[in-house]
């Protein structure tokens, strides 16, 4: 965490305060790291990200920290959102709207077993889970500097959870959810000519 505040400092350093960066280029790619705590656990996700005409797709890596239903950490998936920002992005606060998908499957269900089996007379686990949440809401950005700006979003949705077992039989579950992210992120110097 000290290394992570260390290199942000000095991003800030580095950069003017001017906010100039989105009315220079036409697209604008920047790389994210966020903190995530949603019904599902905790998260940490790396992200890259594009941003033209209003409209910003990130894409990354989805790193489950604690799980609160599953095996814990360690747990790995992908991460997607897409936002729309009703205003252009050159003040210092930003509003947006997003849609987030953020997808995690492992081989082992849980330490502890869960699902009853008649015929066994005891407990068992699943081979394989798969867990699915996508939220809707709304988020906003601080542009701390010319490249670098810190965000949060709030959202609500649901939770696709299935699990798979050895003889074919599948438990499926839904679950309504809440996403809470907090990050940062630092755009890609670009080079290409303006508007």
């Amino acid at each position: 965490m000290r290394s992570l505040f260390t290199i942000l400092v000095v991003c800030l350093g580095l950069n003017s305060f001017a906010q100039d960066a989105y009315q220079r280029y036409t697209t604008v790619y920047s790389v994210e790291g966020s903190i995530a705590a949603s019904f599902a656990g905790l998260d940490v996700s790396p992200t890259f990200s594009i941003y033209r005409n209003s409209s910003k797709v990130d894409i990354g890596l989805n790193i489950k920290v604690f799980d609160i239903w599953k095996d814990g950490p360690g747990i790995m998936g992908t991460y997607l959102s897409y936002k729309y920002y009703p205003n252009p992005r050159d003040r210092e606060f930003n509003l947006y709207f997003g849609y987030h998908n953020i997808f995690t499957t492992h081989d082992k269900g849980k330490k502890f077993k869960r699902v009853y089996d008649n015929s066994a007379d005891g407990f068992r686990s699943p081979d394989k889970i798969y867990l699915l949440e996508n939220t809707v809401g709304i988020g906003f950005d601080y542009q701390a500097g010319n490249n670098v700006y810190l965000f949060n979003d709030y959202s609500v949705g649901v939770a696709l959870d299935w699990e798979t077992f050895h003889d074919s039989e599948t438990i499926f579950e839904i679950r309504s959810t809440g996403l809470i992210r907090l990050g940062f992120g630092y755009n890609i110097p670009s080079t290409g000519k303006g508007k």
